[in-house]
This record gives structure tokens, sequence and C-alpha cells, in this order.
């Protein structure tokens, strides 16, 4: 049976796992991805993964999911590098190729890695059509149909759900617009606006748990409701997929917001009917066996 090391890069993390045809996870390894120092920082720590679970094993191929807008032929980063500091234009593939010479590497975005695992094994699997968004550090997207499979734009900058204006004219974002979906439903983003509240900096599962007790944290709970709410009826009608499908860290803390904010899309949808909403199966581990499926995929 064939193996292959996934790496699933965040702008926190970077998680990686050999995984074998079944979407088994035979062995794990981590890094923080220190996305604040830069490209060739993060390079090296993407390395030392490798290397890590490489030790006495073998395998077929690489496969990695990375922020950005990814240009799957040659595998790099195109103008956009998300949340990680320089990362546009980074050749990912041609990078890691002058360590790992005789290892195939295959690159994908990092939303679209996460969507090929559910559809593979997860919440999205029988579904002829759906729409992923993983809300971690950023928000990332994914549009999914049977017939066509992945959807990637003319220039490979399909998809890119975070930045969809949710406030026109509000928070600056990294890509260079302003008050984008990723600025007002990522992790980072109620960290904000805790912060703005209250000038105390806390990380988002602690907000959340806190809402229970702490009136501000509360309350920016509740913008987070309202606000991913939103955005998921404008999800809806553009693309009236079978299902919308939820994942990245967030989703961790979904019993302090889940229900409500299913609440508030039924409420405020003119016609919610047809469209799932289904939490990821694979949460943290999506993203490496999906780049580890398109590595078998590409083999």
């Amino acid at each position: 049976m064939k193996k292959a090391i996934g790496i699933d890069l965040g702008g926190t993390s970077i998680y990686g796992g050999i995984i074998d045809e079944k979407g088994e996870i035979l062995k794990r390894a981590s890094r923080d991805s220190q996305a604040h120092q830069g490209r060739q920082v993060v390079l090296n720590r993407i390395s030392e993964v490798i290397e890590e679970l490489m030790k006495g094993e073998k395998v077929d191929a690489i496969g990695l999911g990375s922020p950005g807008f990814i240009d799957v032929r040659e595998g790099k980063v195109l103008s956009i590098g998300g949340n990680i500091e320089g990362w546009a234009y980074t050749k990912i593939r041609e990078e890691l190729s002058k360590e790992f010479k005789d290892i195939p590497i295959f690159v994908e975005n990092d939303a679209n890695v996460a969507a090929i695992c559910e559809e593979w094994l997860g919440a999205a699997k029988g579904l002829h059509s759906f729409v992923m968004l993983t809300l971690g550090t950023g928000v990332g997207g994914g549009i999914y149909s049977q017939k066509a499979g992945i959807w990637y734009g003319k220039n490979y900058q399909g998809a890119e759900l975070g930045h969809v204006i949710l406030y026109p004219n509000g928070r600056q974002c990294n890509c260079g617009q302003k008050g984008c979906v990723e600025q007002y439903v990522s992790g980072n983003a109620i960290e904000k606006t805790y912060y703005d509240m209250t000038g105390k900096r806390l990380k988002g599962k602690e907000i959340f748990k806190n809402s229970q007790e702490d009136e501000k944290a509360k309350e920016a709970v509740e913008k987070y409701i309202k606000d991913l709410g939103m955005y998921l009826i404008s999800i809806k009608n553009i693309f009236d997929p079978e299902g919308i499908i939820l994942g990245g860290g967030v989703i961790n803390s979904r019993e302090y917001w889940w229900d409500e904010m299913l609440e508030y899309y039924n409420k405020n949808c003119n016609n919610p009917d047809g469209t799932v909403i289904l939490p990821a199966k694979y949460l943290n581990d999506s993203g490496m066996i999906g780049a580890a499926k398109v590595a078998f995929d590409n083999i």
C-alpha cells in the first residue's frame, strides 16, 4: 500500500502526517509555523516536519496545503500569501525539492485540501456539491462539485471566500482590502473584537469559554454569531450548494456558538431549505489527509 506525507501549513501551526491510501494517519509530527519570521523560517520548519516523519520510513509522495493563491501546476504561491509574512511568490515545490530530491511534491490551497478530505472521508462524503469554509487564523474557502471537482478560477484565485467584503471600508486585511470576512469570522477576528471592546488580549478559545460569565466576551461572541450567520446566508444564495462544511480551529469551540448561529441563519435567510450546514468531521486532521489525497491522485 502506498504512503504519502500530508502537510497542513497554517498561520499558527504546521501539522504533518504519514497517511495511507485509506486515509489512516500512521505517524504524526508538528511545529509552530513561526509565520511572523517570514518565508525561509517557515520553509525550514516544514522541512523539519518532513524529516521527522521520514525517519525510518519510505513514502511515495508529499502533498502540502498552503494559505494563499496557489498555482497547483507549478507548486508555488501567487500574489497573496495569507497570514505568513513574505509568503507571496514562494516557490514551495522548488524550495522543498532541493532537500527532498527524489520524492514528488504537490502543492494545493489549504482550504481546498480540507475540502478534498471532507469529500473523500468526512462530512461532505456523498454530497453532489458543497462549499468548504475553514475558520482558523484566517478564513479559507473551497468550492466542490462532483461534475467539476475543485473550482480554481482562471488564475487560481477562485474560492477565496475569506476575502469577500463583509463590511465596506472595515478592518484592514492582510490581502490589501478593507472589511474582508476574514477580519470578522476567523479566530483572529474574535480576538480583535474583544480587544477593541476591552483593551485586553485573549485567545479566541478563551473568549468563547468566558462568554458564559464575561459580559464583553458574550458581546464579542454574539457579534461573531451574527457576522458568520449573515455571511453563510450570502454563501447559500450565491452558490445554492447541497452543503456548507465548516472546519478550522474555531470549530473546536462550537459548543458556544453553533446552535445560535444556525438559529440566526434560519431566521434571516430567505430560503434556508435545501442546504445543510455541517461541522467538518476531520477538523485539525483534514488538511494533512487532504494534502496526502492530492499526492495520491497525482502519482
